[in-house]
């Protein structure tokens, strides 16, 4: 995924790609789980040791990253760093999300049979 999104923006520059520039690699219709942009999230990853600022979690990698990890990140699901609050990216962002309806539950388990 993360090679797809380099070569999709390649005429333009390497950038992040649109969220539905790839079909879901999921049942869910989870777009770009990893590898576009870095998820920002709310927990708490450490402090930073100049500014003495809270530092939140950023996962997954992102188009500037590599699947094996040889250049800057690891792009994988695992993959964790921290960043402060107001540290600002074109490769970090972060996840809309909402509860499953049972409606969403039955469409997901129709689709599996």
């Amino acid at each position: 995924r993360v090679r797809e999104a380099v070569v999709s923006t390649q005429s333009t520059g390497i950038g992040v790609a649109p969220v539905d520039a790839f079909k879901p690699q999921n049942t869910f219709g989870l777009f770009d789980m990893i590898g576009n942009t870095w998820e920002w999230t709310s927990t708490v990853y450490g402090v930073d040791p100049q500014t003495k600022m809270p530092q939140y979690t950023l996962r997954g990698g992102s188009y500037v990253d590599s699947v094996d990890g040889k250049f800057n990140h690891k792009a994988d699901v695992t993959t964790r760093m921290g960043n402060t609050a107001d540290a600002g990216s074109d490769n970090i962002s972060f996840r809309c999300a909402r509860d499953a309806t049972s409606q969403d539950i039955a469409r997901n388990k129709k689709q599996e049979l």
